[in-house]
């Protein structure tokens, strides 16, 4: 039998983390605009989600705590990917070229969803939400519970980029020209840097 008070705990918790967009988001929120399949963007980013939070569940939160070296090894791989995708958002927006749809949305398939499986699953800010906040109290929780907190939490992912997908392609129809595409890919920019100089941050308090 479920334990709904574990799973509702699950539930109300992921939302509240989910509901303030990271990186992951910037760029689950720039490919609806482009048009991508909504299921496969919500199936990613909350497929992503579960693998992460049943990850911390089973005991990878438990060990990033025991093995400070390998989180902050997960650090620099993570500023590393953040700037690299800052740097290609800046250069999109510096020279529009990433500014049309009609260019952009020639990407091939699995050109853009290995992009959202990298940051989805390589992303710090993921990992914090996912490993290490969701994934430490589900591991505290009885098993039965810990799986039922776990369901709960998948569900708000869910929840979550379905709102979130859907909203993108809704503000898609306002940002036709070129100019609102630059600004996109100028806040996708800013976003990662963003998250990549606070990892920095954090890594320089550690050293």
């Amino acid at each position: 039998m479920l334990d709904l008070s574990a799973a509702m705990q699950g539930f109300v918790l992921a939302l509240g983390l989910f509901i303030c967009p990271g990186p992951k988001d910037v760029l689950v929120f720039r490919e609806a605009l482009l048009g991508r399949s909504r299921v496969m963007l919500v199936a990613i980013s909350s497929g992503s989600d579960l693998v992460l939070i049943a990850g911390g569940v089973l005991g990878v939160s438990a060990a990033l705590e025991t093995f400070p070296a390998l989180q902050v090894l997960l650090q620099f791989a993570g500023v590393a990917l953040l700037i690299g995708h800052a740097v290609k958002a800046a250069r999109a927006a510096v020279r529009g070229s990433g500014a049309s749809v009609a260019s952009a949305t020639k990407v091939g398939k699995a050109s853009w969803v290995r992009r959202l499986l990298v940051m989805s699953l390589g992303n710090p800010a993921s990992w914090l939400d996912t490993v290490v906040i969701l994934g430490s109290v589900g591991a505290a929780l009885p098993t039965k519970a810990g799986v039922t907190f776990s369901v709960g939490a998948f569900l708000a992912s869910i929840v979550w980029f379905t709102a979130w997908v859907t909203l993108a392609r809704g503000a898609s129809h306002w940002l036709i020209p070129s100019k609102s595409w630059r600004m996109v890919d100028a806040v996708t920019a800013i976003a990662m840097l963003g998250m990549a100089l606070w990892l920095i941050t954090d890594l320089v308090a550690r050293l």
